[in-house]
């Protein structure tokens, strides 16, 4: 029942399948893409989703899906299982609906869509397929020229610009309950508004619920005059740290900014039809492990009733993953993030206890259990590569911004592995 489709318009399950590199195929091994004429009927039923409906059935586990199986490992609150819980009633059904080689009818009801690579924001652990602004620092750490053919696919992700694809989508999509963007960042893309008036137009858009993840700097007027048309609205609000570091690592993003736009959401609840809700996602990486409880502190005091904030652990790129960590700072870290969440317990707003808190207390717990899982520290020499090139594209001195690194600093590369 669900379709989505990244930057490029490439196919996968659902959005926390794109770190496996497992997209959506024909016979021949070929990319399927949402733009294609005739692309979205042969993925629906192509020999690799049939594989992914009945290895779930029969409890076996898709590589595509694997994110989601290693949260529940940790135990982590997984997307599959917030999906599971919500849809519960109509899975009967769907099951019903899927033959013995795992066809099912093309019956859209969700949609996720990534509308290319136009980001304000350079994230330390993003890439190019998400922010093209990235492509001068990705060149530099790759030792190519910008214009590298190798850089091409990056340069003009733009299938979702003219009539093509929204007549396909129109046309596959008259029962679509819920639409999600993401980007690149989705509120500074036009052909995201024009859409949404188009689909008041047509009269569609009072049964279709919005939901966008965005960084939050900035919040257009159009967003007033468009969103009360429809269901209603949910905004997740991507957030790394508090202060300076969110400006890091979110570069160059303003707090001061996002600070007034998250308040300006919570006012403005009722005029922009967020019965959706707003909520919050972190991704936990090596530059913020130790100060997630600084970001804690301030939505508890700034966001009392937004949802608790979800924690997502960074997987990719490695040398920027929390089990890199030498084992020292892995302890401080843990330290740290016990200490928050034992200060916090009398303080967390009624609302997450409602929306939430039990999913955020075991999404920490996951955190350190993953941290310390493996010895990632062979992964160093290219974290320090990677942070020299970032720092001198940005201005930056890591070492400055976030001082409880600075060790990681001392030590001679010497590789890294395959």
């Amino acid at each position: 029942m669900h379709l989505f489709a990244d930057e490029g318009g490439l196919m996968y399950p659902c959005c926390r399948s794109v770190s496996t590199k497992k997209m959506n195929v024909d016979a021949q091994g070929h990319p399927l893409r949402v733009f294609d004429a005739g692309g979205l009927d042969a993925a629906w039923n192509s020999a690799y989703m049939r594989q992914i409906r009945l290895d779930m059935i029969a409890g076996a586990r898709p590589v595509p899906c694997e994110r989601c199986y290693m949260y529940d490992d940790l135990g982590m609150r997984s997307h599959r299982q917030d999906v599971n819980d919500e849809y519960a009633a109509r899975i009967p059904e769907m099951l019903a609906s899927t033959d013995d080689e795992g066809a099912a009818p093309l019956d859209l009801r969700s949609v996720d869509l990534r509308l290319g690579n136009v980001c304000n924001l350079r994230c330390r652990m993003c890439s190019p397929q998400s922010s093209k602004a990235l492509l001068g620092e990705f060149a530099a750490a790759a030792r190519l020229p910008v214009a590298h053919k190798l850089f091409d696919d990056y340069r003009k992700m733009e299938w979702f610009v003219g009539d093509q694809f929204w007549e396909i989508f129109e046309r596959h999509t008259p029962a679509v309950e819920r639409l999600h963007f993401a980007g690149g960042e989705p509120l500074i893309i036009p052909e995201m508004f024009d859409f949404l008036a188009r689909l008041i137009t047509l009269g569609r858009a009072g049964g279709i619920s919005l939901s966008y993840n965005t960084n939050l700097s900035v919040l257009p007027p159009r967003v007033y005059e468009l969103w009360p048309h429809f269901a209603q609205v949910r905004v997740t609000v991507s957030l790394d740290g508090a202060g300076a570091v969110n400006e890091f690592i979110r570069f160059p993003s303003d707090w001061t900014a996002i600070d007034r736009h998250l308040r300006t959401l919570a006012a403005d609840a009722g005029r922009l039809n967020l019965g959706g809700g707003i909520a919050f996602n972190t991704t936990v990486q090596i530059f913020n492990v130790l100060r997630v409880g600084e970001l804690l502190e301030y939505l508890v005091d700034a966001a009392p009733t937004a949802e608790a904030p979800n924690l997502s652990v960074l997987s990719y790129p490695r040398h920027f993953s929390i089990q890199a960590l030498p084992a020292s700072l892995k302890d401080e870290a843990t330290r740290r993030l016990r200490e928050t969440m034992a200060r916090l317990d009398t303080r967390w707003p009624a609302h997450w206890r409602e929306t939430g808190l039990e999913g955020l207390v075991s999404a920490v717990d996951g955190i350190i259990s993953h941290m310390h899982e493996q010895d990632r520290t062979a992964y160093l020499p290219e974290f320090r590569r990677w942070t020299a090139i970032q720092d001198q594209h940005r201005g930056q001195d890591t070492r400055a911004c976030l001082p409880e690194l600075a060790s990681l600093f001392d030590v001679p590369a010497t590789g890294v592995p395959a």
